[in-house]
């Protein structure tokens, strides 16, 4: 075997005696690529449709959602730090979840389309229900949206108010979750949030306390 040959067949690569082999290499370049730009633009999407503004573009958002939203604390508040739609209602740790999490919530276009939530008395005729479907994911995840920006280990109990802090602490040892309390922060409750709460944490009081 002559040199040239030798070298050709002890680097990294060999070259194919025959050339439709050398289609095996390129189609696996060109199916990393492809797979690159398919992901860039799952991701890109996903941010997209995961803003405020695009959650305005359904009719109950924009006219029943986005004025209470925008009275609320998670709007505007002293910090200056202001939380959006995804930041309360899509997991940020798992991308895996994001994805069923937005595949899931695209059927709300559904009763949009079909005109359930189209007027302020159709809204207010749903609150409840609403309130009640979003409170139980709450209630089932232990609240880790909420938990994404606020977390009682990081609070300083003693600078705040002594009631607050009594309530942070015993949340704390008692197993307690964010929604059980901050309820209604954004949204506006329906009549019967009282009744909604208990209803849940009677129902979830076994798991939280071990049994």
């Amino acid at each position: 075997m002559s040199d040239t040959e030798n070298r050709e067949s002890t680097g990294l690569w060999v070259k194919p005696k025959r050339k439709w082999l050398l289609g095996i290499p390129l189609g696996g370049v060109i199916a990393f690529a492809l797979g690159a730009i398919m992901l860039g633009m799952t991701n890109y999407v996903l941010h997209e449709t995961s803003t405020t503004e695009f959650c305005y573009v359904c009719h109950s958002h924009e006219n029943f959602i986005k004025p209470e939203y925008e009275a609320s604390s998670h709007f505007s508040n002293l910090s200056g730090v202001r939380a959006g739609c995804s930041d309360c209602h899509l997991p940020h740790d798992n991308w895996f979840e994001l994805v069923w999490t937005k595949m899931v919530v695209s059927l709300d276009i559904i009763p949009e389309l079909a005109g359930k939530l189209d007027t302020a008395e159709k809204y207010a005729a749903h609150r409840a229900e609403m309130a009640e479907s979003v409170w139980r994911q709450f209630k089932e995840n232990d609240s880790k949206f909420c938990r994404s920006c606020h977390s009682i280990d990081a609070m300083d109990l003693e600078g705040q108010e002594r009631r607050t802090a009594r309530q942070h602490s015993r949340a704390a040892e008692q197993g307690e979750t964010c929604i059980d309390c901050h309820h209604g922060i954004v949204h506006e409750e329906p009549e019967n949030a009282a009744e909604i709460i208990e209803r849940l944490q009677a129902e979830f009081a076994p798991r939280e306390s071990g049994l």
